[in-house]
């Protein structure tokens, strides 16, 4: 059976360090990182993930609320928010974007 590939997109490598060796421990495939929202939606395109792990606030001119919304304007991948906090205003446009789920960090 193939494994699903998982892109994880957060700006703190120790963070997405720390998940891709607790998934890949589970037995997922971690397909690659990516610490911004510009190289999120390039190695999504790259890589062609089942499943994307995004944090929804990225370092830099893009967060990912808006990665997300451009990756799902090229394809149809799912992605699960990752947060350890975010505002009522960026939760709402985070709900737009049809992500499956959130996971609350620590």
């Amino acid at each position: 059976m193939v494994k699903p590939k998982l892109l994880i997109v957060d700006d703190e490598s120790n963070t997405s360090i720390l998940i891709r060796n607790m998934l890949e421990e589970l037995g997922y495939n971690v397909a690659g990182l990516a610490s911004s929202g510009k190289e999120a939606i390039q190695k999504t395109l790259q890589l062609q993930p089942n499943l994307v792990l995004m944090d929804i606030i990225l370092g830099g001119e893009m967060d990912g609320v808006d990665a997300a919304r451009q990756i799902h304007d090229s394809l149809d991948v799912p992605i699960v928010y990752l947060t350890g906090h975010a505002d009522d205003d960026l939760l709402y446009r985070a709900k737009l974007t049809e992500p499956y789920g959130y996971i609350i960090k620590p």
